[in-house]
């Protein structure tokens, strides 16, 4: 059976930020839906199921970060999922009180949209620096990668549309795909907290929190995420092994 591995990347972010940790998996078969064209809110998911609908009889592993996490949290209810990990991922991005504790408020969103046509790379920059804890910002990196692919206006406006709309709660209870979450503590764009609630939601899921590290933690301590993905690996291989033929 051919191993594949999924990777759906977070809103206005750049492929090939994944790059660091799949090179740590050079056996599987490496897929990544592009966004950059998308022109309506619906269509995120409609790349993600696009990519998979061959892969049924394959092993599949899904690793979404922050609104690809979303997607993959959809996915796994609806598809078969031999794992699924999620960073900084939130099963419900909105919330109508003002507390980043437990979401972004619609108005914040509303607002980028607006801006997005009229000061694209102001709006960009502003979230990146929210991204990223005080020592990461010293790095340049991710500006740089974002640079290098750039999803267009239309795209990010949509992607904005889907994180409004999004609601992956209903699924939670009855996901039981193995699951790992992986959380920077430092992450302004998805808290702590709401990773907490997100693992604590998710049966049997494995939660690892990363100190000092923001909402990008692929990026700036890919050992760290590639290790604990490992680990993932191996249990599903262990647990694969265990079962009758």
């Amino acid at each position: 059976m051919r191993k594949v591995m999924l990777w759906l990347t977070g809103w206005g972010m750049p492929d090939c930020s994944w790059d660091a940790v799949r090179s740590q998996f050079p056996s599987y078969q490496h897929i990544i839906p592009t966004y950059s064209d998308v022109t309506d809110s619906s269509q995120f998911y409609e790349r993600v199921v696009e990519e998979v609908r061959s892969l049924a009889a394959q092993e599949l592993i899904v690793v979404g970060w922050s609104m690809g996490g979303m997607l993959g949290i959809r996915l796994a209810a609806q598809y078969p999922v031999s794992g699924l990990v999620l960073i900084g991922t939130t099963a419900r991005f909105i919330c109508e009180r003002h507390d980043l504790r437990a979401g972004w408020h619609p108005v914040v969103l509303q607002r980028m949209k607006r801006q997005l046509s009229v000061a694209r790379e102001r709006v960009m920059d502003a979230f990146v620096e929210q991204m990223l804890t005080p020592g990461e910002r010293e790095q340049t990196g991710l500006y740089v990668r974002l640079d290098s692919q750039k999803w267009s206006t239309t795209a990010l406006i949509a992607g904005l549309t889907y994180l409004e709309e999004e609601d992956c709660r209903p699924f939670l209870s009855s996901l039981t795909t193995p699951t790992l979450v992986i959380q920077g503590t430092e992450d302004a764009i998805c808290s702590l907290a709401a990773g907490e609630e997100l693992a604590g939601s998710l049966s049997g899921a494995n939660f690892v929190q990363i100190p000092d590290c923001g909402h990008a933690p692929h990026v700036f301590v890919p050992e760290v995420v590639g290790d604990s993905l490992k680990r993932m690996v191996e249990q599903l291989a262990e647990e694969g092994n265990q079962q009758p033929i």
